[in-house]
């Protein structure tokens, strides 16, 4: 199983539930997810620094998905409308043992 994180700091974050609906698109689109969980931050900045706005946890069967996902024309229509809204993106993706 391979996850997929990423986090997302909002250029404005009046823009935080349009992220959200616009990520949410995916799950909805692509048939090689097999988990998926995203939520935007409800914490207050503290003394550990400013927080990511929100992050998006898939999975995956194997790698040949997370690329059938990340090579989708509509996930990269997604992300096209996504990358203006963001001041700050991060991802990492590993092996899960399950």
């Amino acid at each position: 199983m391979i996850r997929h994180v990423f986090m997302w700091q909002l250029a404005d974050r009046r823009d935080s539930q349009r992220v959200l609906d616009l990520l949410t698109t995916l799950s909805e689109r692509l048939p090689s997810l097999r988990s998926w969980e995203l939520g935007g931050n409800d914490g207050e900045p503290n003394e550990n620094g400013d927080p990511w706005d929100g992050c998006l946890i898939s999975d995956f069967d194997d790698w040949d998905g997370l690329r059938e996902y990340s090579e989708d024309p509509f996930h990269t229509e997604v992300v096209e409308e996504l990358l203006p809204l963001v001041k700050s993106r991060a991802v990492v993706d590993f092996v899960r043992a399950v």
